[in-house]
């Protein structure tokens, strides 16, 4: 029996079909329209791109304002191209990528600010600033040309001392520009220089802010701070974001180097603080080749310090943890928690908690080593003795440590767990009945 006759509708007498009692039922509706364009082959069904918004559009039952007859199939492929390995391989590199790069959010229209401040008097032309950034990533021809030098000097002036629209205006156009500038031979040196006038613009922004409100306070000046602050930090993660999406194009040959370059400008310039940003370059290890995974991961540990907001680092961790094949999260996660990080408490805890529920993944011979340095730190003994958790906190980390070792069939390192939980348990009840 060919598919086509499997496709085809039963013929079925409306007139003869009765209920229980004798009673003809309500006549059945006829043929839909459009079930006879639905006998084709199966193998010309399919679509060479699947994304539900492509492929719904293909079924006449969803597709908004049909007339009931079945569009044409267009792309035909038979059954060994469309479940083949190069099929295969091309989704999963998709859904890699889709997983290990943020979307960018679309830019909102900028407010009016006729009512506070003259608007900039002209538009600044694209190949003007792109002119400023080459003259950004060559510090040498700056250097050896009296006009170039003279430039450079004139755009310092207008973002340090010029009327504030027209600074903003600059400002706001190179960073735009350098967004799409993503085939700048030398990208990570205009990086620096523009994210480096970026912070010291902040400044007036700050001054702005504050001038704007209609009473002061002694929390004036912070809601001012926070607002120029969280102006800097978009600024920066959409240049972050644009950057790591282009270094996904590239190929993989080159996507570790790229990487490392992105990280080391962020580093030079201070913007490895930001807890939003390194999630974001630690979600994409997993673009990477495996081989660099790990020291990918390690190297973004170095660079990363007292991340803010406070408790940044659980999602830093998770990111971490999740983009490292299992062989090396054992690496990764005592790079997090070593001593001379000096971690706070809250954030040593979040750690704690991620690691231990990743410890299914790890091989044993990493397991063991690990576990003992996580009871090590939760009890708060050796390097660990700056910590400060309450009883409660300690015995809810053991408690999970142990039941995730007996979950990874660590039975012996779950009963030495269970051992310092006692002691743990003892110790606070000595201390209340003293």
């Amino acid at each position: 029996m060919s598919p086509s006759c499997l496709l085809a509708p039963p013929a079925i007498d409306a007139a003869s079909i009765t209920t229980s009692l004798g009673v003809p039922s309500t006549p059945l509706a006829t043929t839909p329209p459009w079930a006879d364009d639905w006998q084709v082959e199966f193998t010309g069904v399919l679509q060479m791109s699947m994304t539900p918004h492509e492929a719904l559009p293909a079924l006449p039952m969803l597709a908004a304002g049909t007339s009931g007859s079945r569009p044409a199939c267009a792309a035909k492929r038979d059954f060994s191209c469309a479940f083949g390995n190069a099929v295969l391989a091309e989704s999963a590199a998709q859904w890699k990528r889709h997983a290990a790069l943020r979307e960018i959010p679309a830019l909102e229209p900028t407010p009016s600010t006729s009512d506070a401040m003259p608007p900039a008097r002209t538009s600044i032309p694209a190949h003007v600033l792109r002119k400023v950034l080459l003259d950004f990533g060559n510090s040498d021809a700056r250097t050896s040309d009296p006009l170039r030098s003279l430039a450079s000097r004139t755009i310092e002036t207008a973002l340090d001392s010029g009327p504030y629209a027209d600074a903003r205006h600059l400002l706001q156009g190179l960073i735009r520009q350098l967004e799409t500038e993503q085939a700048l031979t030398q990208w990570t040196t205009v990086f620096e220089h523009v994210v480096a006038r970026t912070q010291r613009f902040e400044s007036r922004i700050e001054d702005v802010a504050r001038s704007l409100l209609l009473t002061h306070d002694a929390t004036s000046g912070a809601s001012a701070q926070a607002l120029a602050q969280a102006s800097t930090n978009a600024s920066i993660d959409r240049l972050v974001a644009h950057r790591l999406h282009a270094i996904a194009d590239m190929p993989e040959e080159t996507r570790a180097t790229a990487w490392s370059d992105l990280l080391g400008s962020a580093k030079r310039v201070n913007a490895c603080a930001n807890a939003e940003r390194m999630t974001s370059l630690a979600q994409f290890i997993r673009q990477l080749p495996q081989a660099e995974q790990v020291p990918a991961a390690l190297a973004l540990v170095t660079a990363c310090g007292d991340l803010q907001p406070p408790g940044g680092w659980e999602p830093v961790a998770q990111k971490l943890l999740d983009a490292v094949p299992p062989s090396g999260i054992a690496a990764v996660a005592r790079a997090i928690v070593d001593p001379g990080r000096r971690l706070r408490s809250e954030s040593m805890k979040a750690v704690v908690d991620v690691i231990s529920d990743r410890l299914t993944r790890i091989p044993r011979s990493d397991a063991v080593p690990l576990v003992r340095r996580l009871v090590e730190i939760v009890v708060m003994r050796g390097a660990f003795d700056h910590l400060s958790f309450s009883p409660d906190q300690c015995a809810h980390m053991l408690d999970d440590l142990r039941w995730m070792c007996r979950r990874a069939g660590l039975n012996d390192l779950a009963g030495e767990v269970h051992g310092t939980l006692e002691e743990v348990c003892d110790e606070y009840k000595a201390t209340l009945m003293q």
